[in-house]
Protein backbone atom coordinates (compact mmCIF):
# COMPACT_ATOMS: atom_id res chain seq x y z
CA UNK A 1 0.00 0.00 0.00
CA UNK A 2 2.00 3.17 -0.86
CA UNK A 3 -0.62 5.65 0.18
CA UNK A 4 -0.32 4.82 4.12
CA UNK A 5 -4.61 5.34 5.30
CA UNK A 6 -3.24 7.00 8.67
CA UNK A 7 -0.21 9.08 7.53
CA UNK A 8 -0.77 13.00 8.37
CA UNK A 9 2.85 13.68 8.62
CA UNK A 10 4.75 16.56 6.38
CA UNK A 11 5.75 15.88 3.09
CA UNK A 12 9.66 16.91 3.00
CA UNK A 13 9.33 18.49 0.05
CA UNK A 14 6.07 20.78 -1.67
CA UNK A 15 5.53 22.33 -4.60
CA UNK A 16 5.44 25.56 -2.57
CA UNK A 17 9.04 24.71 -1.48
CA UNK A 18 10.21 24.06 -4.75
CA UNK A 19 8.91 27.30 -6.06
CA UNK A 20 10.64 29.41 -3.25
CA UNK A 21 13.29 27.47 -2.69
CA UNK A 22 16.89 28.87 -2.19
CA UNK A 23 17.94 29.02 -6.27
CA UNK A 24 14.65 29.06 -8.12
CA UNK A 25 12.79 31.94 -6.33
CA UNK A 26 9.62 32.40 -7.95
CA UNK A 27 7.64 35.65 -9.04
CA UNK A 28 4.99 34.05 -11.63
CA UNK A 29 1.70 34.95 -11.98
CA UNK A 30 -0.36 33.07 -13.82
CA UNK A 31 -4.00 32.98 -14.90
CA UNK A 32 -6.78 30.50 -13.63
CA UNK A 33 -6.94 28.39 -16.67
CA UNK A 34 -4.23 26.32 -17.90
CA UNK A 35 -3.71 24.49 -21.07
CA UNK A 36 -0.73 21.34 -20.98
CA UNK A 37 0.29 19.63 -23.84
CA UNK A 38 1.66 15.90 -23.57
CA UNK A 39 2.77 16.00 -27.05
CA UNK A 40 5.36 17.11 -29.46
CA UNK A 41 4.85 20.22 -31.57
CA UNK A 42 1.97 22.08 -30.18
CA UNK A 43 3.92 25.05 -27.90
CA UNK A 44 5.53 25.62 -30.90
CA UNK A 45 2.31 25.48 -33.33
CA UNK A 46 0.93 28.10 -30.46
CA UNK A 47 3.36 30.27 -30.21
CA UNK A 48 3.61 30.94 -34.55
CA UNK A 49 -0.25 31.26 -34.39
CA UNK A 50 -1.35 33.24 -31.63
CA UNK A 51 0.05 36.22 -30.20
CA UNK A 52 1.62 34.47 -27.26
CA UNK A 53 4.17 35.77 -24.81
CA UNK A 54 6.62 33.75 -23.21
CA UNK A 55 6.29 34.87 -19.34
CA UNK A 56 9.83 35.79 -17.87
CA UNK A 57 10.66 32.87 -15.87
CA UNK A 58 10.43 29.35 -16.30
CA UNK A 59 7.71 26.91 -14.53
CA UNK A 60 9.72 25.32 -11.40
CA UNK A 61 8.69 22.01 -11.70
CA UNK A 62 10.46 19.52 -9.58
CA UNK A 63 11.26 17.41 -12.72
CA UNK A 64 12.76 19.62 -15.51
CA UNK A 65 11.62 23.62 -15.16
CA UNK A 66 10.33 24.22 -18.65
CA UNK A 67 9.10 27.85 -20.49
CA UNK A 68 5.33 28.71 -19.80
CA UNK A 69 3.28 31.21 -22.29
CA UNK A 70 0.30 33.48 -22.18
CA UNK A 71 -2.12 34.67 -24.47
CA UNK A 72 -3.25 37.32 -22.32
CA UNK A 73 -6.48 37.63 -24.46
CA UNK A 74 -7.76 34.95 -23.35
CA UNK A 75 -6.55 34.70 -20.02
CA UNK A 76 -4.82 31.38 -20.51
CA UNK A 77 -1.50 29.86 -20.13
CA UNK A 78 -0.19 26.76 -21.66
CA UNK A 79 2.91 25.04 -21.48
CA UNK A 80 4.51 20.75 -22.07
CA UNK A 81 3.05 19.53 -19.44
CA UNK A 82 5.82 16.76 -19.78
CA UNK A 83 5.72 13.00 -20.57
CA UNK A 84 3.83 10.26 -18.16
CA UNK A 85 2.05 10.50 -14.51
CA UNK A 86 5.18 11.78 -12.86
CA UNK A 87 5.88 14.69 -14.40
CA UNK A 88 2.58 15.38 -15.72
CA UNK A 89 1.47 15.33 -11.58
CA UNK A 90 4.37 17.54 -10.56
CA UNK A 91 3.27 20.12 -13.58
CA UNK A 92 -0.21 20.07 -11.93
CA UNK A 93 1.64 20.90 -8.30
CA UNK A 94 3.23 23.93 -9.24
CA UNK A 95 0.52 25.43 -11.28
CA UNK A 96 -2.05 24.76 -8.29
CA UNK A 97 0.86 26.84 -6.14
CA UNK A 98 0.89 29.23 -8.22
CA UNK A 99 -2.56 30.06 -8.55
CA UNK A 100 -4.10 28.21 -11.75
CA UNK A 101 -7.23 26.27 -10.72
CA UNK A 102 -8.29 24.68 -14.49
CA UNK A 103 -6.22 22.39 -16.56
CA UNK A 104 -6.79 21.55 -19.52
CA UNK A 105 -5.06 18.39 -20.80
CA UNK A 106 -4.20 17.90 -24.02
CA UNK A 107 -2.46 14.64 -25.55
CA UNK A 108 -3.04 11.44 -27.61
CA UNK A 109 -4.19 7.94 -27.01
CA UNK A 110 -3.63 4.67 -28.78
CA UNK A 111 -7.11 2.86 -29.48
CA UNK A 112 -7.87 -0.74 -29.33
CA UNK A 113 -11.64 -0.05 -30.29
CA UNK A 114 -13.08 0.31 -33.61
CA UNK A 115 -15.14 2.59 -32.21
CA UNK A 116 -13.27 5.17 -32.41
CA UNK A 117 -10.46 6.07 -35.46
CA UNK A 118 -7.44 7.93 -36.74
CA UNK A 119 -8.13 11.93 -35.80
CA UNK A 120 -10.95 11.79 -33.70
CA UNK A 121 -10.62 13.71 -30.55
CA UNK A 122 -12.47 12.26 -27.35
CA UNK A 123 -12.98 13.63 -23.88
CA UNK A 124 -12.15 10.82 -21.38
CA UNK A 125 -15.23 10.45 -19.05
CA UNK A 126 -13.38 7.74 -17.46
CA UNK A 127 -9.34 6.88 -16.97
CA UNK A 128 -8.82 3.57 -15.71
CA UNK A 129 -5.43 3.82 -13.21
CA UNK A 130 -2.84 1.44 -14.34
CA UNK A 131 0.09 3.80 -13.65
CA UNK A 132 1.20 4.25 -9.97
CA UNK A 133 1.14 8.11 -9.22
CA UNK A 134 -2.56 8.27 -8.29
CA UNK A 135 -1.39 5.28 -5.93
CA UNK A 136 0.20 7.65 -3.84
CA UNK A 137 -2.88 9.93 -3.27
CA UNK A 138 -5.21 7.40 -2.67
CA UNK A 139 -5.46 4.38 -0.89
CA UNK A 140 -7.50 2.89 -2.90
CA UNK A 141 -8.31 4.01 -6.68
CA UNK A 142 -9.51 2.32 -9.58
CA UNK A 143 -10.48 4.86 -11.73
CA UNK A 144 -10.86 8.75 -12.20
CA UNK A 145 -12.79 11.30 -14.08
CA UNK A 146 -12.77 14.64 -15.00
CA UNK A 147 -14.96 17.51 -13.86
CA UNK A 148 -18.53 17.35 -14.80
CA UNK A 149 -19.10 20.37 -15.50
CA UNK A 150 -15.84 21.31 -17.33
CA UNK A 151 -16.62 17.39 -19.31
CA UNK A 152 -20.16 18.68 -20.56
CA UNK A 153 -18.70 22.07 -21.53
CA UNK A 154 -16.11 20.32 -23.55
CA UNK A 155 -18.32 18.02 -24.95
CA UNK A 156 -21.33 19.85 -25.87
CA UNK A 157 -19.01 23.14 -27.37
CA UNK A 158 -16.70 21.04 -29.11
CA UNK A 159 -18.87 18.24 -29.87
CA UNK A 160 -16.84 15.15 -29.42
CA UNK A 161 -17.61 12.46 -27.89
CA UNK A 162 -16.96 10.40 -24.42
CA UNK A 163 -15.16 7.24 -24.22
CA UNK A 164 -13.23 5.50 -21.04
CA UNK A 165 -9.61 5.28 -21.38
CA UNK A 166 -6.74 3.36 -19.68
CA UNK A 167 -3.03 5.38 -18.15
CA UNK A 168 -0.62 2.78 -18.12
CA UNK A 169 3.27 3.58 -17.07
CA UNK A 170 4.43 0.30 -19.18
CA UNK A 171 4.80 1.41 -23.13
CA UNK A 172 5.86 -2.17 -23.57
CA UNK A 173 3.38 -4.03 -21.34
CA UNK A 174 0.56 -3.45 -23.25
CA UNK A 175 -0.31 -7.08 -24.91
CA UNK A 176 -3.14 -8.29 -26.86
CA UNK A 177 -4.77 -10.15 -23.95
CA UNK A 178 -4.66 -6.66 -21.55
CA UNK A 179 -6.38 -4.56 -24.17
CA UNK A 180 -8.84 -7.49 -24.15
CA UNK A 181 -9.18 -6.59 -20.34
CA UNK A 182 -9.17 -3.11 -21.18
CA UNK A 183 -11.92 -3.07 -23.67
CA UNK A 184 -13.90 -5.89 -21.64
CA UNK A 185 -14.08 -2.89 -18.68
CA UNK A 186 -15.57 -0.26 -21.76
CA UNK A 187 -11.87 1.43 -22.39
CA UNK A 188 -10.99 2.17 -26.02
CA UNK A 189 -7.46 3.63 -25.82
CA UNK A 190 -4.47 4.55 -23.92
CA UNK A 191 -2.42 7.16 -22.69
CA UNK A 192 0.07 7.80 -19.95
CA UNK A 193 -1.38 10.90 -18.30
CA UNK A 194 -4.71 10.92 -17.72
CA UNK A 195 -5.98 8.84 -15.22
CA UNK A 196 -3.33 10.74 -13.05
CA UNK A 197 -3.65 14.43 -13.79
CA UNK A 198 -7.70 13.87 -13.38
CA UNK A 199 -7.42 12.24 -9.69
CA UNK A 200 -5.14 14.19 -8.87
CA UNK A 201 -6.36 17.56 -9.71
CA UNK A 202 -9.64 16.45 -7.60
CA UNK A 203 -7.03 16.06 -4.42
CA UNK A 204 -6.02 19.11 -5.30
CA UNK A 205 -9.22 20.95 -5.63
CA UNK A 206 -8.96 21.62 -9.21
CA UNK A 207 -11.82 21.14 -12.00
CA UNK A 208 -9.55 19.56 -14.79
CA UNK A 209 -10.94 17.69 -17.98
CA UNK A 210 -8.85 16.14 -21.05
CA UNK A 211 -8.68 15.89 -24.83
CA UNK A 212 -7.17 13.03 -26.65
CA UNK A 213 -6.77 12.39 -30.13
CA UNK A 214 -6.96 9.20 -31.34
CA UNK A 215 -2.88 8.73 -32.88
CA UNK A 216 -3.09 5.13 -33.84
CA UNK A 217 -4.83 1.99 -33.66
CA UNK A 218 -3.58 -0.98 -32.23
CA UNK A 219 -4.03 -4.83 -33.10
CA UNK A 220 -7.23 -6.49 -31.73
CA UNK A 221 -5.50 -9.78 -32.21
CA UNK A 222 -2.15 -11.53 -34.04
CA UNK A 223 -4.15 -11.53 -37.44
CA UNK A 224 -4.74 -7.71 -37.32
CA UNK A 225 -3.09 -5.30 -39.54
CA UNK A 226 0.58 -4.43 -37.56
CA UNK A 227 0.73 -1.44 -35.27
CA UNK A 228 1.51 1.76 -37.19
CA UNK A 229 2.03 5.67 -36.23
CA UNK A 230 -0.74 7.23 -38.15
CA UNK A 231 -0.54 10.95 -36.43
CA UNK A 232 0.26 14.01 -38.68
CA UNK A 233 0.91 17.65 -38.22
CA UNK A 234 -2.74 18.39 -39.50
CA UNK A 235 -3.83 16.44 -36.99
CA UNK A 236 -1.77 18.14 -34.13
CA UNK A 237 -2.77 21.34 -35.05
CA UNK A 238 -6.54 20.73 -35.37
CA UNK A 239 -6.27 19.38 -31.98
CA UNK A 240 -4.31 22.50 -30.54
CA UNK A 241 -7.06 24.96 -32.29
CA UNK A 242 -9.91 23.00 -30.58
CA UNK A 243 -7.94 23.49 -27.18
CA UNK A 244 -7.49 26.66 -27.67
CA UNK A 245 -10.95 27.73 -28.60
CA UNK A 246 -12.71 25.40 -25.73
CA UNK A 247 -10.04 27.42 -22.75
CA UNK A 248 -11.39 30.91 -24.29
CA UNK A 249 -15.43 29.36 -24.58
CA UNK A 250 -15.18 28.57 -20.79
CA UNK A 251 -13.33 31.75 -19.61
CA UNK A 252 -15.80 34.11 -21.64
CA UNK A 253 -18.61 31.94 -19.71
CA UNK A 254 -16.84 32.71 -15.93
Amino acid sequence: MWCLPKDDSKAVITAQDQIHSAHRECHLQLPETAILFFMGKATDYLISQYNATELPEPLPRFLNSCPIWEIGKFQLCFADGGRGAPQAVDTIETLAALGVRNIISVGMCGAYDEVVHVGEIIAPQKAFVEEGTSLHYYEDIEYSKPDGNLQKAVTSLLGIRNHSIVSTDAVYRQTLCKEQLWRDKGAVGVDMETSAIFSVSKYLGLKAVAMLMVSDIHPIDSNSAKWEWKMTNEMRYNLVDQAVAFAKAINNTK
